[in-house]
């Protein structure tokens, strides 16, 4: 029974000192917010799971910004109104179709940069399998005020 007792208040204590230390949580109101969503679906078009969140276990903030520059120049991304502040949205789709079983357990974002390929932000998960005919739908949906 001690032994549970100490592991569990190990736990309690490290646990939320490691997430912490290795996540980033976006807020509206940040100078960028993100949001991801990513969809999997089988070669019969059912769901096979489905992530969202506004964590992130890297994100590359200068490489960020200017990716989110040139993406901004490229059209109409509306402005929104939040609490009277107003926030640019930058949304862009990213799809994938499998072709061999894997497992994925991570989504990034990458841009080339100095023709390398750079991470621009980093979505650490648990892992999904997927299978050849597998489709994966990614939104990432930024939000930054407009200045």
């Amino acid at each position: 029974m001690r032994g549970i007792v100490i592991i569990a208040i190990v736990a309690v204590i490290t646990v939320p000192l490691m997430s912490h230390s290795f996540a980033y949580q976006t807020e509206i109101g940040d100078d960028i917010f993100v949001f991801v969503q990513s969809t999997l679906r089988d070669s019969n078009g059912a769901i096979v799971a489905y992530l969202e969140s506004t964590k992130f276990s890297h994100i590359n903030h200068d490489s960020l910004d200017a990716f989110l520059d040139y993406e901004a120049s490229l059209g109409d991304d509306p402005i929104l109104e939040i609490d009277g502040e107003q926030y640019e949205v930058i949304r862009r789709t990213q799809s994938k179709i499998f072709d061999e079983t894997s497992l994925v357990a991570s989504t990034v974002l990458s841009d080339s940069v100095g023709g390398n390929i750079t991470p621009l932000v980093r979505f650490a998960h648990d892992g999904y399998p997927t299978e050849s005919g597998d489709t994966l739908e990614t939104i990432w949906t930024f939000l930054r005020p407009v200045l």
